[in-house]
């Protein structure tokens, strides 16, 4: 089965240092859990500015994993937050952001 994740542009940037490799997808998955959760909360709330600051933290990790699914949605999520425009469209792509993540989330912990 394919997965929703890519480490290429990880080898990319570090070498194919296995260690390195799976150390960085641990740190993937405790940041990125946390800033979710966040974010969820903050959508939550209605609280767009930290919408945005957890969006904004997420968005780099989306896009070196090449999460290819999420990345339109965490670059709008987080240029929609941050200007407060189309607030009505915030709380689906929170949870579209949140279930990408978690398959992500299952895949790497089970191949780490």
């Amino acid at each position: 089965m394919k997965k929703s994740y890519s480490l290429d542009g990880l080898i990319e940037m570090c070498g194919d240092d296995q260690a390195f490799i799976e150390e960085m997808q641990k740190v993937f998955v405790e940041n990125n859990e946390k800033y979710l959760d966040a974010m969820v909360d903050a959508c939550n709330k209605q609280d767009w500015p930290e919408v945005k600051s957890n969006a904004h933290k997420i968005k780099p990790s989306i896009l070196l994993m090449r999460i290819n699914s999420l990345k339109d949605i965490i670059l709008d999520l987080n240029e929609f937050a941050g200007k407060e425009i189309n607030l009505d469209r915030i709380p689906s792509m929170v949870d579209t952001v949140k279930e990408g993540l978690n398959v992500v989330f299952k895949e790497m912990k089970k191949n780490s």
